[in-house]
Parts: structure tokens; C-alpha cells; sequence
């Protein structure tokens, strides 16, 4: 009986985890169908750079008296780009005005570490679409989807999985908007999800052994080799998994787990100096460096964070498409509601991780920039920090699991947290979306209804997508409530009991 009871467990928590990948899926997929080319952040120099390295091409080529981190890619030239300019940074314009190719295939991305380059390459590249650029756009999507897919599987797993639909934080419009497109940035939040959810396992006895040390190495080389700027996050994580176990760091300072992690880590690391060697990869811009003090700097950095922390989560194409104004609010409460959990869970470790992670998104870009804007200007976008953002959503997980199982609250608080929580990512999914198919297709103050004769459409019609936008966000919010509620948790999850228990063994830290 128990082990048709522990078939039957794996089997649902397979069909959910589908469930998950196919709804994530669906919706990078509207992203990626509706959002004109090159409409993400660089993401000609990303997509040359994944053609190129599909196809042997690892560095492109050199040009004389240009910034050696620009090289040119050997692509087909139905591959290059129209006149973006037309429209970009001008939100009123929408995009018919770019045509043709100009043939231009430089990219600034070329001394990019290879791997994600070629992950999403070389599936264009074998299924004879090499020249299709939206192939690239759904490989990267995959990779992203799968990655989510084991965060959402891993936060649903463990003991606090009741309130999974908090990880949703990490998906605010900006996050989705990424994962349709040809950037490296939405791999690495999706990697950093994975990271913050192994730390909802840290009590489970098999949390030090070698196979766990040697996932988490393989989650930080992984992670470096994604970015440059993941190893700003590396450290951050460090610091704040330190803070949230406490002394029970300790149990992590054995030869089984650090030798597998520490290995596995430091080959990644390796090769990504090795390469950075090779490339010649550097920041050095003389075109965007500033000749401020360190005091000026820091400034201008504090002054821009409200407008980082909109970018964060809703600033879409080159940060000329501002999405309305309910979405920054819908994901100030989202924020707000994880932020809670903690304060209301009383528990030292939680609140000290969660500092850091607040500090961290602060101090990390004053950090880059008084390093490098002397070099390079003041280069931080508020995307650059949704890795650590991320974050909050575990440890609003942990800590209203923690309050859950010290103190008695009101019988429907769960039910508003996660019914909450889930209507927020829905409401601001669905109106980003709207908003930046408006954008591209009509202006941004352009007509409101999506229909008829547009200056510009997609390939499908904008509101079929609109549709199949909401009808994926509907079921990814359906599938994470249905699996993390009541009994049917119990279930699906395989790992420990669905009722929120406090730990009784040693390495008790915020109720496992």
C-alpha cells in the first residue's frame, strides 16, 4: 500500500511539475510571438552572439578602433537588424517604422561567456531554423521554463509549500518579458529562483550530503558562467544563506558536501577566468565614463533607486516602455505581503537574511557603479537586480511558515496571502502584457482595443495573444494553489507532511 501510495505521489507531482513547464511555456511564448525583434535590451548582440557560437564562431572578429567587447559575427544578413532608432525610446512611435535588414551583425556581447550562447544556439542551429530569430527567442524560453518549473517543484516539495504562490514575486512583468526574448538575464534569474529554494531544504538530513554539495556547485558555476554580474549575486547569496542558518552553518563545513561543491564550483570559476583571459573581456567604455567623484556617484546612484525599483519590475524594451501604474503597486503589495511574513515571524535568522537581501539591492549597484563608472558610466538597470529580488519571495515563504507554526492567526490568512499573491502576479501580468502589445503596436497612448487595421502587428493576431496570455497566467495560478493546498499537498509533495510542524531536531532554524 505504502508504495503504491508513494507511486501514485510521484506520479501527480510529475503531472503538476508538466503542468507548471507547459504554462510557463504558453506564456513566454505570447512574449515572444508579440514583442517586435531586437525589442529586448541587446537582444541583437545576444542572438549574433548565439548564432555564432552555434556555429563555431566563439569571438566573431576584431574592428579597428572599436571597443574590442564589439566584434562581428559572420551571420546571414536576412539576420540584421532594421533602423530600431525610429522607434526606440520614442513610446508614442509603434514599430512599423522599422523594415529591411541592415545587415549589421556586431555584437557587444561577444566575450560573454560561450555556454548559454550555444544551449540556445544550437537548437536553432540542428532543427535547420538558424535564421529564424523568435527559434532563439523559444530556446531560451525552454531553458528558462525548466529551470522555473524545478524552483516552483522544489518550493512545492518542502515544508513551507503551502505558501509557494509568494515565489511569484520573482515574476513580476519584467522577469516574463526577458524570458520571451534572447537575453541571458532571464536564465539567470531563473537559476538564482532555483538557488533561493534549495534554501527552503536546508533542515532535510540529505541537504549535506555529496549529491546536494555537487548541485549547488553546479547552480554557482552554472550562475557564473551565465553573467559577469551573477558573481556580485554569488557573494550576496553566500552572505545571506550564512545569516539564515545561523550556527547551523556548521553542519554545511564537512568534506562530503564541500569537496563536491567546492570541485564543482571551482571548475566553473576556472573557466570562466580562462575565458575571460582568451576574450579579453573587460568593462572599459570611454564613450559612457563619467569624471565624478566617488561621493557624486554614490548619490546619483541613491537618487535613481525608485526609478531602478520601477525598472525592476515593469520598464520593458530599451526603458522606454513604462507599464501603468497599478502594475508597480500590485507588486508593491506583493513585496509588502512577503515582508510581512518575516516581521510577523519574529525570527532572528529570517529578519537578518532578509536585510542583507534589501541592503544588497542597494548597495551591490552603488557598488558596481563606484567601481566602474568611471570606466564604463553609470551602467545599472533595475533588471540587473531581479536575481536577488527573487529572494523575497523564499523568505516570505519561510517566514510565514515559521509564524504559521508558533502562533495562531486568523483562519483565513493563509487563504488571503496565497489567493493574494497570485491575483497580484495575474492582475500585473495581464495588464503589462496589454500594455507593451500597445505600445509596439499603436504607441503607448494609442487606441485601447487591439483590433482591426494596427500599424504594426505580430505574426498572431495581438488579441488572440491577449487571450492565451491570460489563459497561461490562469493556469499557472491555478496548478500552484490547487498543489499547495490542503490534503492534495500531501499528495503530490513526497518530501514531508502538508501541515505546517515545527522541528524538534537539532538544526531547527524557522520551522521545517
Amino acid at each position: 500500500m505504502t508504495t503504491r501510495l508513494e507511486g501514485t505521489s510521484r506520479l501527480e507531482g510529475r503531472r503538476v511539475e508538466l503542468s507548471v513547464f507547459a504554462a510557463l511555456m504558453v506564456l513566454f511564448a505570447t512574449w515572444a510571438i508579440g514583442m517586435p525583434l531586437f525589442t529586448s535590451p541587446d537582444e541583437a548582440a545576444h542572438l549574433y552572439k548565439a548564432y555564432g557560437t552555434a556555429h563555431g564562431q566563439l569571438l566573431g572578429a576584431t574592428q579597428e578602433g572599436i571597443n574590442s567587447n564589439t566584434r562581428i559575427y559572420d551571420v546571414p544578413a536576412v539576420m540584421g537588424t532594421p533602423d530600431l532608432l525610429c522607434y526606440f525610446g520614442q513610446p508614442d512611435v509603434s514599430a512599423a517604422c522599422a523594415v529591411g535588414h541592415a545587415g549589421a551583425t556586431a555584437s557587444t556581447a561577444a566575450v560573454y561567456p560561450p555556454p548559454w550562447y550555444l544551449a540556445v544556439g544550437i537548437g536553432p542551429r540542428v532543427l535547420d531554423q538558424s535564421t529564424h530569430q523568435r527559434a532563439y527567442r523559444i530556446s531560451a524560453a525552454v531553458l528558462v521554463a525548466l529551470l522555473m518549473t524545478a524552483a516552483f517543484a522544489l518550493a512545492r516539495r518542502s515544508a513551507a509549500r503551502r505558501w509557494t504562490p509568494l515565489l511569484l514575486i520573482a515574476l513580476p512583468p519584467m522577469t516574463v518579458f526577458l524570458s520571451g526574448t534572447v537575453n541571458p538575464n532571464a536564465i539567470e534569474i531563473a537559476g538564482f529562483m532555483v538557488l533561493w529554494c534549495l534554501l527552503l531544504h536546508v533542515d532535510d538530513e540529505r541537504a549535506t550530503s555529496a549529491r546536494s554539495g555537487a548541485l549547488v556547485g553546479a547552480l554557482i558555476a552554472g550562475l557564473a558562467l551565465s553573467r559577469f554580474a551573477s558573481l556580485l549575486w554569488l557573494v550576496v547569496a553566500v552572505v545571506l544563506a550564512v545569516a539564515l542558518l545561523g550556527g547551523s552553518v556548521r553542519r554545511f563545513l564537512r568534506w562530503r558536501f564541500l569537496a563536491p561543491a567546492g570541485g564543482v564550483a571551482f571548475g566553473g570559476l576556472a573557466v570562466l577566468g580562462i575565458w575571460s583571459r582568451l576574450a579579453h573581456a573587460g568593462v572599459a567604455d570611454q564613450g559612457t565614463g563619467v569624471d565624478w567623484s566617488t561621493t557624486h556617484i554614490i548619490r546619483a546612484t541613491l537618487d535613481g533607486m525608485p526609478e531602478l525599483s520601477r525598472q525592476m519590475i515593469g520598464v520593458l524594451g530599451w526603458l522606454d516602455t513604462r507599464l501603468p501604474g497599478v502594475v508597480f503597486v500590485l507588486y508593491g503589495v506583493l513585496t509588502l505581503t512577503a515582508l510581512a511574513g518575516v516581521v510577523l515571524s519574529r525570527n532572528r535568522h529570517i529578519i537578518a537574511a532578509t536585510v542583507v537581501a534589501l541592503v544588497g539591492l542597494v548597495a551591490v549597484p552603488v557598488f558596481t557603479h563606484v567601481m566602474g563608472a568611471r570606466t564604463a558610466g553609470l551602467i545599472w538597470q533595475g533588471r540587473y537586480s531581479l536575481p536577488l529580488y527573487a529572494s523575497l519571495g523564499v523568505l516570505g515563504m519561510l517566514g510565514w511558515h515559521r509564524t504559521a507554526t508558533e502562533r495562531t492567526l486568523p483562519a483565513a490568512t493563509p487563504s488571503v496571502v496565497r489567493v493574494g499573491s497570485v491575483t497580484c502576479f495575474a492582475v500585473a501580468e495581464v495588464l503589462g502584457f496589454w500594455q507593451a502589445l500597445r505600445r509596439y503596436t499603436v504607441g503607448a497612448d494609442g487606441r485601447i482595443v487591439l483590433t482591426g487595421d494596427l500599424p504594426w502587428q505580430p505574426d498572431v493576431a495581438p488579441v488572440v495573444l491577449q487571450v492565451v496570455n491570460a489563459l497561461a497566467v490562469a493556469a499557472l495560478c491555478a496548478v500552484l494553489l490547487r498543489s499547495t493546498s490542503g490534503a492534495h499537498a500531501t499528495e503530490t509533495a513526497g518530501v514531508v507532511p502538508a501541515t505546517d510542524t515545527v522541528s524538534t531536531g537539532p538544526n531547527a532554524r524557522f520551522g521545517s
